[in-house]
């Protein structure tokens, strides 16, 4: 079964309108023919009754969503309910699921914003859904007894800021090894930098990715290099 597409240019028309103008009707899907068969619509009707339940869970008395916890608590759910399958792969996809199945999820989430980047129009990686999977595909460990703790760890600026933008979603042995590294077990997983220094080792690592391969590197050679990193950056970093 073919699974559904719609383009940034979709998006952008039904998202992007004049206030004084009514709202268009959502766009219609098309069809991209690639991957085993799957019901779709299923399975994006059961991720937005699952994460419209979280973003009741966790409303405030203000009406406001606590975004850091919604999405800790989001990104397992989706990817749980997500098949492996080249769809995922193709930002259209999740402008798809966004639009048209998640709309008053994103809505409510960014409540008094009307920022079509997080639907996916502008760069694909800002879209939510596609983040809130990113994030758990990323920490997921299929051998650990609770495969998805890393994700549930890190604000949302830290996933954004130094894990998502650093492009590390393309290595994610090592985007691991930084989620050990700044939230050890044997700390309870506390944050073991700062603000500030986690950013000034973000900006050290990114300057050594120019000069390494960190695709190459295992999980626990990562572990050792982001240590042995930070024992040279550290004098100087606050």
């Amino acid at each position: 079964m073919p699974y559904f597409i719609l383009s940034k240019a979709e998006a952008r028309q039904y998202l992007v309108v004049d206030e004084e103008i009514d709202k268009p009707s959502l766009p219609t899907p098309r069809e991209a023919d690639d991957g085993p068969d799957q019901d779709w619509e299923t399975i994006a009707s059961d991720i937005s009754a699952t994460l419209l339940g979280l973003v009741e869970k966790y409303t405030g008395a203000n009406g406001k969503v606590d975004g850091g916890a919604f999405e800790a608590a989001a990104g397992e759910e989706v990817h749980k309910r997500l098949p492996s399958h080249p769809a995922l792969a193709d930002p259209e996809f999740w402008i798809w699921l966004a639009l048209t199945h998640c709309e008053q999820i994103i809505t409510r989430r960014y409540a008094g914003s009307t920022n079509a980047k997080n639907f996916g129009v502008g760069g694909a990686g800002e879209n939510l859904l596609y983040r809130l999977w990113l994030r758990a595909e990323i920490a997921y460990d299929a051998k650990a007894k609770d495969k998805y703790a890393l994700s549930r760890f890190g604000d949302i600026d830290f996933w954004r800021s130094h894990i998502f933008r650093q492009g590390y979603g393309d290595v994610r042995g090592f985007a691991r090894a930084l989620l050990e590294f700044q939230f050890p077990k044997n700390a309870k997983r506390q944050p073991r930098l700062k603000i500030i220094e986690i950013r000034a080792l973000a900006k050290h690592l990114k300057r050594a990715r120019s000069n390494l391969m960190f695709e190459v590197m295992s999980e626990a050679r990562a572990v050792e290099f982001i240590q042995s990193e930070w024992d040279r950056l550290a004098p100087t970093s606050v």
